[in-house]
């Protein structure tokens, strides 16, 4: 329910606290007090259409918060569906904020969120019926939605709706067979070609990166290999001149003849020694390096292009990598193998959807009978609550009838296989027409009225707010209609916005719309009514600007009477 409202820099509100209650609410207040301002804010926390006129005179920016609580397991249930959920104590604050520069901005318990996803937030929460208020009551798939509810037929829908389900599966996929099959030929020869060209390419995993590092390798080896065979002529072997290592073996052979009158020679030799094994180390170094290259590095190169230049065409046609192209070629061996055993498969899917069908339409006409009881049932339940709230020659009726593409062969939809209306006929003698066809916007409000009566056990909204639908009544249907909205309370959160004395005396709870100036500026503010209060504002509708104690008096058993229904 709505726990609580705030209201802040809206047209002539300044700022409007106020917290409500559960059961039957009304709202009265003099012509022009705000009360279409209150019902305004409401619609626009709920995702309705804003203007930047809206915003107070002198102000940046409006807002319009709304705290909602004690939420039942079916809008819960919706709300999650949204991505919604309460906080930890279960309530969820909306909060609409409008600017001066026409932005918008959206909060669901702090969250920013869409403009959509307040609206269908919204709807779970709240419903407005007024009378300008009637299209999701002209729809046919709400009256398809309330039918069954009504009759409890959801947990029957659900097991149509699963089975409808699989036979839409079920015909796609053979839809899909079948188109493949008109183009068999072309597929066979297009699935062949592909394992051709990729196993004929003889592919392996991780392929590519390994020529790509060759290449690199290969191409700056080139760069390297004079400056190795410089080093290693130099030092080890060198067919136009003696080498540093073979120069070096001489002089170590020369020392050993002067080691009898040079006293270092043996010193010099051995050092000679060594030097002569760091040129062979070196040599042999510099010496993988020229190998590295291969005995023709350009052939090479050459080779590892041409390899990665297949690589690139068959990634262009198959894959962004060696691995998918190989999965490509698994595919197609998969498809070639599927093709050979098209016949069997197609036989199997036309078995299949046959039962998937038949199945379908056994849950279909079990939903269809047990809307048709509730059919009859809500008929004589709404016409009750018409013939309550003085709609004598109105007479409501469901049509809830099955629908046939053929003789014996249901129309199979995703909703069921009917088609279900509301229609009435509002005089004797009158064929029954679509509620869209009523003229009168009070008689349609009255309609909507019998119907969330009707239905109130079965109401799912957790809040309706009525505006001003007693209009144009007699005090004696007003009196109905406000007893009716009592009752509807005990099931949901209701509010009405009034200004029959009749119906304002059968609410719970009663809050007083009002206009006062502070600061040389009007500012509209509401407050709920003690008894006192209550029989004052009675009064006040009642017996205009010239109060009597008759007036009161009468006021006073109005609101008596109001509270023992």
């Amino acid at each position: 329910m709505l726990s609580a409202l705030h209201i802040e820099n809206i047209a002539v509100i300044k700022e409007l606290n106020v917290d409500f209650s559960s059961g039957f609410s009304v709202l009265t207040g003099e012509t022009g007090a705000g009360k279409s301002i209150v019902i305004g804010s409401v619609r626009m926390l709920l995702g309705s259409k804003t203007d930047r006129d809206m915003i107070r005179e002198g102000e940046k920016e409006a807002s319009v918060e709304g705290l909602f609580s004690s939420l039942d397991a079916r809008s819960a249930s919706l709300l999650r569906e949204l991505g919604v959920e309460p906080d930890e104590n279960g309530e969820l604050l909306l909060k609409r904020k409008v600017t001066s520069d026409g932005k918008s901005v959206c909060k669901i318990n702090g969250r920013t969120v869409p403009l959509s996803l307040l609206r269908d937030t919204g709807r779970v929460l709240l419903g407005i019926h007024g009378q300008h208020d009637t299209q999701t009551l002209l729809s046919e798939e709400t009256h398809l939605k309330l039918l069954d509810r009504y009759g409890a037929c959801e947990a029957q829908y659900e097991r149509y709706r699963e089975a409808y389900r699989r036979s839409v599966e079920v015909k796609s996929r053979l839809t899909a067979l079948l188109k493949e099959e008109s183009d068999r030929d072309l597929l066979t020869e297009k699935y062949t070609r592909t394992k051709k060209e990729i196993l004929e390419a003889k592919l392996r995993e991780g392929e590519e990166e390994r020529l790509t590092e060759r290449k690199k390798i290969v191409r700056d080896a080139q760069k390297l290999v004079k400056q190795a065979r410089i080093v290693y002529r130099a030092l080890y072997k060198n067919e136009k001149g003696a080498s540093a290592a073979e120069l070096t073996e001489i002089a170590q052979n020369a020392l050993g003849q002067l080691s009898g009158v040079l006293p270092e020679g043996e010193q010099y030799a051995a050092f000679l020694s060594e030097c002569s094994l760091k040129f062979e180390e070196i040599a042999h170094a510099v010496d993988a390096i020229i190998g590295i290259a291969g005995e023709n590095p350009e052939d090479e190169l050459n080779r590892i292009e041409d390899r990665l230049d297949l690589i690139r065409s068959l990634k262009r046609k198959y894959g962004d990598s060696v691995s998918e192209i190989l999965y490509t070629c698994r595919e197609a061996e998969e498809k070639l193998e599927m093709l050979k055993n098209r016949d069997k498969e197609l036989e199997q899917l036309k078995t299949e959807l046959e039962r998937a069908v038949e199945e379908a339409r056994k849950e279909g006409f079990a939903l269809s009978a047990l809307r048709r009881k509730a059919a009859e049932k809500l008929e004589k339940a709404v016409n009750a609550q018409t013939a309550f709230l003085d709609l004598d020659k109105v007479v409501f009726k469901v049509e809830a009838n099955e629908e046939y593409i053929a003789p014996g062969t249901p129309k199979l939809t995703a909703t069921g296989i009917d088609c279900v209306r509301f229609l009435v006929t509002t005089n004797p003698g009158e064929p029954f027409k679509p509620l869209s066809d009523i003229a009168s916007g009070g008689e349609l409000s009255r309609i909507m009225l019998a119907l969330k009566a009707a239905l109130a056990d079965k109401e799912s909204t957790p809040t309706l707010v009525f505006d001003e639908i007693d209009t144009g009544v007699s005090g004696k249907t007003s009196q109905k209609i406000g007893i009716r909205m009592r009752a509807l309370g005990a099931f949901s959160q209701v509010f009405s916005v009034t200004h029959s004395a009749q119906v304002a005396a059968c609410g719970h709870h009663h809050f007083l719309i009002e206009k006062e100036e502070k600061e040389g500026r009007s500012s509209t503010t509401i407050r709920e009514l003690d008894e006192e209060g209550r029989i004052n504002e009675l009064s006040r509708i009642m017996g205009g600007i010239h109060i009597t104690d008759s007036v009161r008096k009468s006021a006073k058993e109005l609101l008596s009477d109001g509270q023992k229904n």
